[in-house]
């Protein structure tokens, strides 16, 4: 036989060449772990990412593959680690929303009327979420209602304790699996303010309008001001076609069933998502199917990526976060509405709030707009 990489003669069955030392094998690295096991990689930020692909069956006994992943490894050895626990979560947590969970939890709280109290305080700001799934609710969405929270440091406090709680109680109930509460923090600011997007940011999605897939979906947010899975659950029939309005919105009571006139500027985007559609979803995938807000999510960010909107990723005690997220249009549509003369009892209708301490609160401070004020002084 001849050496695979010098080409001398050597030996049948030589394991190695005896002229050059080459390996006589398939030259392939022996694999580090088997089939199934998954792989790791470092990516373009310095983190890395663990994937491995998981095989199930239906109820049809088809087979299907979902690969799942996680990308916030610091060390390629936290990632191999990783690999162990990946995809283990608990798939079968029984439905039950944070508020459900909440009145099923405070009865059976052993503490003082003055600490009940606070936490009654505190879970008024996580109204946002009291209609959530509580399995389906990420660190994420609970980050950001303590980020959001216009109150003190000591409320925001009570929040991250309360969430803790709820998830303690509602593991042993298979409820939920993990205790997000654990990877919650408090800022030390007094109070931590979401950005709405720049304005010459919106100017760039609307201009690509038609152009870039999704840009329409992320314009129409901006100026409707629906929180992300209020905007998806908007269908057809919410549509007031003579009065060019939408009704929606259900996560509190002031934001429940709301009226949102249709800004001119999105006219002919709502036109054109609704003609010829009588009901259904009307910010869909493109089957027509209801979009889920992880799909939404994916879409904003490519929309401000495909624009050329820079959004870091922030880092904070290991949470990594997006500067601008789905949620910074509803910041965006407060801040445009802070802008042109109205009562704040229609704006406050607008955005679904009842009092004018959360208005200010979603509005971004301006130098030009309090420059105009005190111009006029």
């Amino acid at each position: 036989m001849k050496c695979r990489k010098c080409r001398a003669e050597i030996p049948d069955e030589s394991k190695f060449c005896l002229h050059c030392g080459t390996r006589q094998a398939d030259g392939r690295k022996p694999k580090q772990r088997g089939n199934g096991q998954g792989s790791v990689y470092k990516l373009p930020n310095g983190k890395w990412k663990a994937i491995k692909v998981k095989t199930y069956s239906d109820a049809q006994g088809k087979t299907h593959r979902k690969a799942i992943s996680c990308s916030r490894y610091a060390t390629k050895k936290d990632a191999v680690a990783g690999l162990a626990t990946l995809g283990n979560r608990r798939s079968t947590a029984r439905k039950s929303t944070l508020s459900a969970v909440y009145q099923a939890w405070l009865p059976t709280h052993k503490a003082s009327k003055s600490t009940l109290d606070c936490y009654r305080s505190a879970y008024k700001y996580l109204e946002d979420l009291y209609h959530e799934d509580l399995c389906d609710i990420t660190v994420d969405d609970l980050q950001e209602a303590i980020d959001e929270c216009p109150r003190g440091k000591r409320t925001r406090q009570n929040m991250k304790t309360l969430i803790g709680l709820l998830y303690k109680y509602a593991i042993p109930r298979n409820l939920a699996t993990l205790n997000m509460g654990n990877y919650l923090t408090v800022r030390s600011e007094d109070i931590v303010y979401k950005e709405g997007l720049p304005a010459d940011a919106l100017a760039r999605i609307m201009e690509k309008v038609g152009k870039i897939p999704g840009a329409d979906y992320v314009a129409c947010q901006c100026y409707l001001g629906f929180r992300p899975s209020e905007l998806l659950a908007l269908d057809a029939k919410d549509y007031n076609r003579k009065e060019r309005a939408f009704v929606g919105g259900a996560k509190t009571d002031a934001g429940r069933d709301r009226t949102v006139t249709i800004s001119p500027k999105i006219q002919p985007i709502i036109n054109r998502l609704l003609k010829d559609k009588l009901s259904g979803p009307v910010f869909c995938s493109e089957n027509g199917s209801a979009m889920d807000i992880k799909a939404y999510r994916a879409l904003f960010y490519d929309v401000l990526e495909r624009c050329g909107i820079d959004n870091p990723v922030e880092e904070f005690n290991g949470v990594e976060r997006h500067k601008y997220t789905p949620h910074s249009c509803r910041h965006t549509f407060a801040t445009l509405m802070k802008r042109v003369d109205g009562s704040d009892k229609d704006k406050l209708e607008l955005i679904g709030h009842t009092s004018t301490e959360m208005l200010r609160h979603y509005q971004d401070i301006d130098f030009a707009d309090l420059r105009r004020i005190t111009d006029a002084i």
